[in-house]
């Protein structure tokens, strides 16, 4: 009997599973065909025996069966792969720029020059915060129909590397930059309260070093420069600077300045870490 409140295996560990009943449908046939052979019955060397001999079967139709598997396991694997992308785009974007400081998953981070990744989710809901319900859902869009648009000319050829290098990619991600500066008006306030919305969120490390990484003053600074690093190099020169101008206008250069000036400045805050509750 089926229990119907088994938790679904989603479609590669279904595949899988198809895979390995036909392997093991195949294996009972063989054997009752080698059992019928010798009067009904296998001993436990026969038994060993005609499994080895499964084993190394290099018959066209066990061939195929592997080929045809593999093939079968890729294409989810693309499928999967398509789906993956077509989620939380914006939030790859965004944290895109930090990727250099982040650690591999489950390495650990050198404290003072890079960023644990347990950050992201209070990055990720600051973030939202900023925007607000509106502006996110419009964000939101606009880089799903990019990778859309990405998607349908590189096929199963799609690779986050064609999204990030896509011109049009940067000029959302300065559009995000941009709305946030504004919010740093007061930037001291704005600072401590973007650290604590992070802070806050942080999962408890997983290992003694992860529990002793701190993120304070010279992390936010680090996270900052990284996530501007683009847009401010853009500002840097006359060209890039009338670009911007352009686009948001003269008041938004001189916010941006603003910004990067407070962001220069020396600053004393209070190193904070997540605590166990």
């Amino acid at each position: 009997m089926v229990d119907d409140n088994w938790p679904e295996l989603g479609p590669g560990p279904t595949r899988l599973k198809t895979l390995t009943q036909i392997v093991l449908d195949r294996i009972t046939e063989y054997l009752q065909h080698e059992a019928a052979v010798r009067g009904g019955a296998l001993d436990g060397p026969q038994l060993a025996a005609a499994i080895e001999t499964f084993r190394n079967s290099t018959e066209d139709d066990a061939q195929d069966f592997y080929r045809t598997g593999w093939n079968e396991c890729l294409s989810v694997i693309n499928e999967v792969r398509r789906e993956s992308s077509r989620r939380m785009p914006l939030e790859r974007l965004m944290v895109h720029p930090l990727s250099h400081l982040l650690p591999a998953a489950h390495q650990p981070v050198v404290p003072g020059k890079g960023l644990s990744r347990r950050i992201l989710p209070g990055f990720l809901s600051a973030l939202y915060q900023m925007l607000g319900p509106v502006l996110l859902d419009q964000y939101q869009n606009r880089c799903r129909e990019l990778v859309r648009i990405i998607q349908t000319a590189r096929g199963n050829d799609f690779e986050w590397k064609d999204v990030y290098d896509d011109p049009t990619s940067q000029v959302i991600v300065n559009d995000i930059l941009v709305h946030l500066s504004r919010h740093f008006s007061n930037f001291a306030k704005r600072r401590a309260w973007m650290m604590g919305v992070i802070v806050s969120q942080l999962p408890l490390g997983e290992d003694e070093a992860e529990r002793a990484w701190v993120f304070g003053d010279a992390e936010f600074a680090m996270l900052m420069e990284a996530l501007f690093r683009s847009l401010r190099s853009e500002m840097a020169s006359p060209e890039g600077r009338q670009r911007i101008g352009d686009r948001y206008g003269i008041v938004v250069c001189e916010i941006l300045e603003d910004f990067f000036a407070d962001l220069d400045a020396p600053a004393n805050v209070t190193p904070l870490r997540r605590l166990a509750p």
